[in-house]
């Protein structure tokens, strides 16, 4: 029986009931075995890229984004499909970079774990694609027909399972890993696979599936068991495959409850076994809003490009926050405006992660831009600033006030940024009062650039439909409020600059 035969085999049945047929001890491994879908090794580039992987393979993956998707995104094993319709840009960012993927250079495990996230991601987007379907059945082709990329290789899921995970891995652990959308299926974590420790994650999931009195139980003497064991039945014993028993029934005892593994025991291995008919139902926390249908298709809008950049700056992970670091840092010493990259951080990594890599962003572009100014192009520096009324107050004020000067004037918006950075290089003022009175000065501005990009991004995504309106009214009333207090501080900052520049003549020279 091929695959498609034995899943559709399975599907006619209603979900819950136990099927009828027992395998008699001496006869379960050879019923099983007819009944196992096949594993059949890819085959051309995709297969060639897998032996390299399998063979020399280094490199790591990511899948930060998809860490926390998850942990958003799950309860207890099932899916808040509502809260991934709501970040469809990022899951759409993930699984770019899973296409873009180079699988011949990852480590062997690196890659066995970005294929089962790319399954598990995958299924995902076809329920958030199809999303008044109450099965995963209902969709037509969806593990043989619909061809994704990964590592930039057309796949089905099918073929990510069937021909790549289970030929090429021969680990039968990976049927508590993947996920298919459905009750009866494997539960899906709220965390992704990493190559790092994946032995112990694929362990953790065995003990969870076969510790699960759903999936595996004892009634009236017979051990009632997950459908896997009837479809997949020599993954769990053949040679060559590992973790593996000499039977299904030894497999199942190694993970399951101590109630079950006694039983098994008592039976001297060999107790008589029934399958569990398979649960097709959707797998729905929270369902999908079928009012969002076709959401992730607004690619070519303004709003699409919004949340595709979001979801792609963000899929970087930690080395795009490195990346989005020296970039305003560089922009901040060449003296072009970094105000854009501000709002952008609100919009990729919201308030509070954006408000912290601007901060240490800006705060690392002006130091650098004081350190050039004092001790690499002083003469220069000076010959800019030459005549300048403002710069002799603001040279004359910090003499007097030093770091409270600095304070004063980064928090009010008559004084560019970028000159300031080089003009107090040449002042009296040192490397690090400098430093902690521009970072703490600069931090109201830089919430509300930030605050203004993270609200920009919301309203964007609600036009997509994946935020609702209301949470995006909130965001908008808190800008309000940010600009408000701004406003406050500033006035505060220029009053009292006002009083420690001498008077109004000192004034109107800083302003």
């Amino acid at each position: 029986m091929d695959q498609a035969q034995a899943k559709d085999s399975a599907r006619d049945r209603p979900g819950g009931r136990l099927r009828v047929s027992l395998l008699l001890p001496g006869l379960a491994a050879l019923a099983v075995a007819c009944s196992a879908p096949a594993s059949v090794p890819a085959r051309g580039p995709v297969a060639e890229a897998v032996r390299a992987s399998l063979e020399a393979g280094e490199e790591r993956f990511d899948h930060a984004a998809w860490d926390r998707l998850l942990a958003g995104g799950t309860r207890d094993g099932l899916v808040d499909y509502r809260f991934f319709q709501r970040r469809r840009g990022e899951l759409d960012g993930y699984l770019e970079r899973v296409a873009a993927a180079d699988l011949a250079r990852l480590a062997p495990d690196e890659l066995k774990a970005l294929l089962i996230n790319a399954y598990n991601a995958l299924t995902v987007r076809a329920i958030l694609e199809h999303p008044t379907v109450s099965s995963i059945r209902e969709i037509d082709g969806v593990w043989t027909g619909t061809r994704h990329t990964v590592g930039g290789h057309p796949l089905t899921l099918d073929e990510i399972e069937h021909s790549l995970l289970r030929p090429f891995f021969k680990d039968p652990r990976i049927h508590f890993a993947v996920n298919c959308a459905s009750l009866s299926c494997a539960p899906l974590p709220g965390w992704a696979y990493h190559g790092a420790g994946l032995d112990e994650q694929l362990e953790e999931r065995s003990r969870a599936f076969l510790s699960d009195p759903r999936q595996v139980r004892v009634e009236s003497g017979i051990l009632l068991l997950s459908r896997y064991f009837d479809w997949y039945g020599g993954d769990f014993t053949a040679e060559g495959w590992s973790p593996r028993a000499g039977s299904i029934p030894a497999f199942v005892a190694r993970y399951t409850r101590e109630e079950v593994a006694s039983f098994i025991a008592d039976a001297g291995g060999s107790p008589p076994l029934a399958f569990l008919d398979y649960d097709w139902s959707l797998n729905a926390a929270v369902p999908p809003d079928p009012a969002l249908a076709g959401a992730g298709t607004t690619k070519a809008s303004g709003a699409g490009v919004v949340t595709r950049l979001r979801a792609w700056i963000t899929g970087l992970g930690p080395a795009g926050i490195a990346l989005y670091v020296a970039a305003y840092a560089l922009l901040t010493v060449l003296f072009v405006p970094a105000w854009p990259l501000t709002v952008g951080a609100g919009a990729a990594y919201g308030v509070v992660l954006g408000t912290v890599v601007v901060s240490v962003s800006s705060v690392l572009g002006a130091s650098l831009a004081f350190l050039v100014a004092r001790y690499l192009l002083r003469a220069r520096v000076a010959r800019w600033v030459e005549g300048n009324a403002r710069f002799a107050a603001i040279d004359a004020a910090v003499g007097r006030e030093g770091w409270k000067i600095v304070a004063l004037t980064r928090l009010s918006p008559a004084f560019p940024f970028n000159l300031l950075n080089y003009a107090y290089g040449l002042t009296a003022v040192g490397f690090w009062p400098y430093v902690a009175a521009s970072w703490l000065a600069m931090l109201p501005g830089t919430l509300l650039y930030v605050y203004l990009g993270a609200a920009g991004a919301e309203v964007a995504e609600a036009a997509t439909g994946r935020v609702d309106w209301a949470r995006s009214t909130l965001k908008w009333i808190g800008l309000a409020a940010t600009v408000a207090v701004t406003l406050l501080i500033t006035r505060i900052a220029r009053r009292a600059l006002l009083q420690r520049a001498g008077g109004e003549s000192g004034v109107e020279a800083l302003s």
